[in-house]
């Protein structure tokens, strides 16, 4: 019989930390599963590690052909996703840990979604995650109160259009969302962020308020996260002009790609959406063309702001 679960991981000169995490998988107290791995054009030993583990698990590891090609994250995670066909999939980083029941739980969950919104129904869960260093020591035991992430004040679409929920690695949807989400363009932020917006707009989202991975940070992660501080956030704005002049830069940016992974999404699904949500979308892909007073006001008018009450603060502020 074929496995219920695939898990997808992309790779990219991850030799020292991937044999670690291929172990973790293994020892999941829920084993209805298929790898299936992309290497994205590593130049370390990467390969040869998933060479062997395909050897010996050559019923349970898939590792796609080598074409060549360095798509970063996003688009490997979606060249594999579309090559996906079981009913559940989940997405892996090399550089992670599991923890033992994360399968087991993660699946519990989204069967009780199914449960109570039917089979058919787009569906996603998320769940939290240990934050740790390249040793595993833990410096945070909640990525969500790490980062200042509230993800029961992100259920809006126009809340999620400025920040994502769903931590890839926690991750696990249905085959209804994967088929009403592919493919996944070049404009969205991530693959993750994505399917975030796709499930808010047409699915459910279920969410599991304890981890099951373990975040390892250790400087060279595709996309690293770090402590958010109000107080330097201030310091910022107040004191260093040069520091401030870069935060708005970096801002500006965040907002054009933003808004261009807005502009992804109403067009393919714009006709799909309610009017009122149709009409919000296309005030959020103006934004980068209105002025300090017409932006805010927009925000406020929709609900584009964050989950946190202090960072829509310094947001408003900047």
């Amino acid at each position: 019989m074929k496995p219920s679960i695939d898990i997808l991981l992309s790779t990219y000169n991850g030799a020292a930390y991937l044999p670690e995490q291929l172990d973790s998988l293994f020892a999941q107290t829920c084993q209805d599963w298929r790898l299936v791995v992309r290497d994205d054009g590593s130049s370390d030993g990467t390969p040869d590690i998933l060479a062997r583990y395909g050897a010996l698990h050559p019923e349970r590891v898939a590792v796609l052909a080598r074409d060549g090609k360095n798509l970063g994250a996003s688009g490997s995670f979606g060249v594999l996703l579309a090559r996906s066909e079981a009913p559940y999939v989940m997405f892996c980083d090399q550089d992670d840990v599991w923890l033992p029941d994360k399968v087991e739980d993660t699946l519990a969950s989204l069967r009780g979604l199914e449960r109570r919104h039917g089979e058919q129904t787009p569906l996603l869960v998320s769940t939290d995650l240990k934050v740790v260093d390249e040793r595993l020591a833990v410096l945070d035991e909640s990525f969500w109160r790490f980062q200042r992430i509230h993800p029961q004040r992100l259920t809006k679409l126009g809340r999620v259009l400025m920040q994502n929920f769903a931590t890839g690695c926690t991750v696990m949807l249905n085959r209804p969302l994967a088929g009403l989400a592919l493919p996944i363009p070049s404009e969205a932020m991530m693959h993750d962020w994505w399917l975030a917006l796709v499930a808010t707009a047409f699915g459910r989202v279920g969410r599991l308020s304890r981890p099951t991975v373990l975040y390892r940070q250790h400087g060279r992660n595709d996309v690293g996260v770090s402590r958010w501080s109000f107080l330097a956030g201030i310091e910022n704005l107040l004191l260093h002009r040069d520091r401030r002049r870069a935060a708005v830069a970096r801002q500006e940016e965040v907002y054009l790609a933003l808004e261009r992974q807005a502009e992804a999404f109403a067009a393919r699904f714009g006709e799909r959406l309610p009017p009122a949500e149709r009409a919000m979308l296309r005030a959020f892909c103006t934004m980068h063309a209105r002025g300090f007073c017409g932006r805010r006001r927009l925000m406020l008018k929709h609900g584009f702001l964050h989950s946190d009450r202090w960072e829509n603060l310094m947001m408003l502020l900047r």
